[in-house]
């Protein structure tokens, strides 16, 4: 699954994943963006299911032209298909004086959930924080994705301890976790 071209431009490998940098000039990432996009709005957590791959086509036009935009792709290893996908923007702590990244989506294909891939593109972009001296990332979670909050207590988010057990509909929580 590596591609040399995308390991130049940023990719990040360990033994079973492959985490890169999306180029949305490239056809197959872009239409592994758009067709990871449509399964994560499908889910019954992001309740967009009639955002279509029209949609995120024009997002993907959107997010190819902002500044400040990081959008990582991932697959396991042994894959043949993209499995992951991250949206990232860059902000700016006022209070560090340093540049941070917000994320704000990450999604994994059902069939590579509980591989790592959802850690290993965090990882890859605390990697990239880090190497460009950002201070932190800095995430919102809705308070019924579990899974998703799991996953952000395990990597060190802070934020995200002695939550309600029951929250009201369309609670979201904020994170963070410095680099």
């Amino acid at each position: 699954m590596s591609d040399p071209a995308k390991d130049d431009a940023g990719a990040h490998e360990d033994r079973a994943h492959d985490v890169w940098i999306c180029d949305f000039s490239d056809a197959d990432d872009r239409a592994d963006f758009t067709r990871l996009m449509v399964e994560f709005a499908a889910e019954p957590v992001s309740a967009s299911a009639q955002l279509d791959a029209a949609h995120f086509m024009r997002v993907a036009d959107d997010l190819s032209r902002r500044a400040g935009t990081l959008v990582l792709l991932a697959a396991r290893a042994e894959s043949e298909a993209t499995e992951g996908v991250l949206i990232a923007f860059e902000g700016y702590s006022s209070f560090a004086r340093a540049p941070l990244f917000n994320i704000h989506d990450v999604h994994v294909t059902p069939d590579a959930r509980g591989s790592g891939l959802g850690s290993s593109m965090i990882e890859a972009l605390a990697e990239l924080g880090r190497e460009h001296r950002h201070a932190k990332l800095t995430l919102e979670v809705s308070a019924t994705n579990t899974g998703a909050i799991r996953l952000y207590r395990r990597l060190g988010f802070s934020g995200l301890d002695n939550l309600p057990v029951e929250a009201p509909a369309g609670t979201t929580y904020f994170a963070n976790k410095k680099l």
